[in-house]
Parts: structure tokens; sequence; C-alpha cells
């Protein structure tokens, strides 16, 4: 194919109705990934009191949150009635055993009361997802083991009773 006839224009109005397709379309384009941006863009916060701030008003925005045990991303999704909408991420296990190892990269969804200013993993009976679940996996497994190691003071208190 000869690019020069694909280019060869003979007529002004051919010329005219491609520009304009064109510029139809780069609007368009623009449009979409304008509203892309912006409906799916999560702030960063830099700090825990942008986040809480941010929590109140049910804003866009993220924050890792790094403390001695682990690292968590938060992302602010939306608003749901009163609640908002709020995905956790452990990214990191800083301290723990090889099984808390398999809670990393795990996602959760938490709907927290826009007043509130307790961080979601907090109180993950308002939350669910995968990450919910292998944390009540480690819970139960921790009880379990915590009630087989001390049975007999257990039982010698229940017999005090």
């Amino acid at each position: 194919m000869d690019l020069k006839k694909l280019f060869e224009v003979k007529d002004s109005s051919k010329l005219q109705r491609r520009v304009g397709i064109a510029l139809i379309i780069l609007i368009i384009l623009f449009v979409v990934w304008s509203g892309l941006i912006f409906y799916f863009y999560a702030k960063p916060c830099q700090d825990n009191d942008c986040f809480v701030d941010a929590m109140i008003k049910c804003k866009k925005v993220s924050l890792i949150r790094e403390d001695a045990q682990a690292s968590w991303l938060y992302t602010i999704i939306g608003s749901n009635s009163d609640n908002c909408e709020v995905e956790v991420e452990l990214r990191n296990i800083n301290q723990g055993t090889i099984d808390n190892e398999k809670l990393q990269g795990k996602k959760m969804l938490c709907l927290i009361p826009k007043a509130g200013t307790q961080f979601p993993e907090k109180d993950i009976s308002k939350c669910s997802g995968v990450l919910k679940e292998e944390l009540q996996d480690v819970i139960i497994k921790r009880m379990h083991d915590y009630l087989l190691e001390n049975f007999g003071e257990i039982k010698q208190e229940f017999e005090g009773l």
C-alpha cells in the first residue's frame, strides 16, 4: 500500500471530515481517560491524621501505615450510606511466625462508620474477604494452641468455681 495515496486528499471537505473525526475521537479518549483517573485514583496520604480526616468525609485516599508488627495499605474506595468502604491489604509482616507470612498480600473490604476514627483491622467484624478469613484462622489456631498448653491450669480454675 502506498502511503502517499493514503494521505492524498483530493477534496478539502474530506480533509475537514477526517480532521473533525480525529478531533472527536481524541476528545472522547480524553474524557474517558480523565473519568477513569478521577474515579479510580486515590490520593496518597502521608500521615494518619490525613487518612482519618478522609475517612470522616469518605474521600478517596490511600495510606501506607507501618508499625512494629506489619505494614498495611488502606484505600478508601467510596461511600455506602453511613459507612465508608475501605480496602485493607496486609503488605508485609515485620514480626510474627512463618504461619503469618501467608497473610501477606491478602485483602479485605471493611465498612467503617463515617464518624469512626479507628483503623479497620482493629474491628474485623465489619470486614469481609480473604484477609479476614485468614486472620480468623490464625486467631482460632492460637486460641487452640493456648488451650492445649494450659489445659491443666484451666481445668483447675473451673474446678475451683
